[in-house]
């Protein structure tokens, strides 16, 4: 682990809202090891575990078993303050594992999550959702507070989703949508919206992800146009963001891209109620944000690689409305394509860094890495105008998982990071 200074203000137990009145909150701050958080736009919550050494053997003395929430504040190198507070972030205490006694010292690990993935165990989509996608993503997050217009019955109201407190970042979806909830749990149900949301005319692809700041809906297209943070590999010290160590892990492997159906694929579509079989082809010149198209042979570009079966399911219509009233089923189908196309081109790309510990980035912003190019006496090679060379790796990337690893004195942000090598 890197050298980084840090200093653990506070780490707290607090009993949740169900607790005894007799239950007390317990400082862990003396007995904290290390401590490990992460992010991913491709998961809907937050995690964190603590390395904890029970010197007091609190955790059986005290009952403590799991449902209690935390307050942890750790002051980084540059005084930034990386803050989880149990009356907002809320994370809960999942998991006490990998108990081991060591000199009459019980050393453990307690696992905790973001409340919300507790709720979503239990909660259950039980209503019949219209309009925005958008706006429906934000009704399913804080519970009939929403402008969707849903439609009501006995059984519907019933429904109160995730009840969140935490902030909401959404981009607006340019499509509504008309489904019934059908019993999912409401982060599934997010999940499965995603690739049915549009973002602009030609422009698809939504992320679904948890930060420390609170929960985001946001399409790839207005991620990727974010203001960069730079970064730069340095075997000196040098002013500003450094990169410690890096592993480079280019995925643009055209026998795998062909496999996902990364050019072009075929999805058939199975319409239960018609009885119908449709064939939609996509490949990927029809998506008109992509910058730089892959160099295959001709047959091989547009022909579909891989074959996919779906049931079609382009929503519902209002009791008494038209058919026609639902989602158009050809645009639907294509949303999806396009959809699974632009998710699977993000990723094409991936690098993994680590950098001393940060805690004001997240999951979801964007950094600029530049690895100077050197001369031949090792200075920074500049090219005829008296600009910095740069090797193959650098540009801008999208910060897809990401760590703060704190434990023995020293402290690391690690980053994966990935890159669209089709838009780059």
């Amino acid at each position: 682990m890197a050298e980084s200074k840090y200093l653990i203000k506070k780490c707290t137990l607090i009993p949740n809202e169900s607790s005894l009145p007799e239950d007390k909150p317990y400082d862990l701050v003396r007995g904290v090891a290390a401590i490990d958080y992460y992010e991913d736009i491709q998961s809907p919550t937050i995690g964190m575990t603590v390395t904890f050494i029970d010197v007091d053997q609190v955790i059986g003395r005290e009952g403590i078993t799991g449902g209690e929430y935390i307050d942890v504040t750790v002051l980084d190198g540059d005084e930034d303050e990386f803050k989880i507070d149990s009356t907002k972030q809320k994370m809960i205490l999942n998991s006490v594992r990998n108990m081991v006694t060591e000199s009459n010292k019980q050393v453990a690990t307690l696992e905790f999550v973001s409340v919300e993935s507790i709720v979503n165990e239990t909660a259950r989509v039980n209503k019949k959702f219209t309009g925005n996608v958008s706006q429906i993503v934000f009704e399913l997050l804080k519970g009939g507070n929403s402008t969707t217009g849903s439609t009501r019955s006995k059984e519907s109201s019933k429904f109160l989703g995730l009840q969140t407190s935490k902030n909401l970042d959404k981009d607006e979806a340019s499509n509504s949508y008309t489904f019934v909830g059908n019993l999912r749990r409401p982060f599934d149900t997010i999940q499965w919206l995603c690739p049915k949301a549009q973002a602009s005319t030609n422009s698809f692809g939504f992320l679904f992800y948890e930060t420390l700041d609170g929960y985001h809906f946001r399409s790839i297209k207005s991620l990727l146009e974010q203001e960069a943070i730079p970064y730069q590999q340095a075997d000196r010290p040098i002013e500003g963001n450094k990169i410690l160590q890096n592993n480079l892990e280019q995925t643009n492997d055209i026998g795998i891209n062909l496999r996902l159906g990364m050019y072009a694929n075929r999805t058939l579509f199975v319409d239960i109620e018609n009885h119908t079989l449709k064939e939609v082809d996509f490949d990927i010149d029809k998506l008109k944000d992509i910058k730089k198209k892959p160099k295959l042979l001709k047959d091989i570009q547009k022909h579909p690689s891989r074959l996919m079966l779906k049931i079609n399911d382009v929503g519902v219509a209002q009791k008494g409305s038209k058919k026609e009233d639902t989602q158009p089923e050809s645009e639907l189908d294509v949303y999806k394509n396009k959809s699974y196309i632009r998710n699977n081109l993000l990723f094409g790309y991936s690098i993994s860094i680590s950098i001393p510990l940060n805690t004001t980035l997240r999951a979801g912003f964007i950094i600029d890495l530049k690895f100077p190019l050197k001369d031949e006496d090792g200075d920074q090679a500049v090219d005829e105008y008296g600009n910095e060379k740069t090797n193959d790796p650098s540009g801008r990337y999208l910060i897809s998982r990401l760590r703060h690893l704190i434990g023995g004195g020293k402290g690391e942000t690690q980053l994966t990071l990935v890159r669209d090598v089709f838009t780059a």
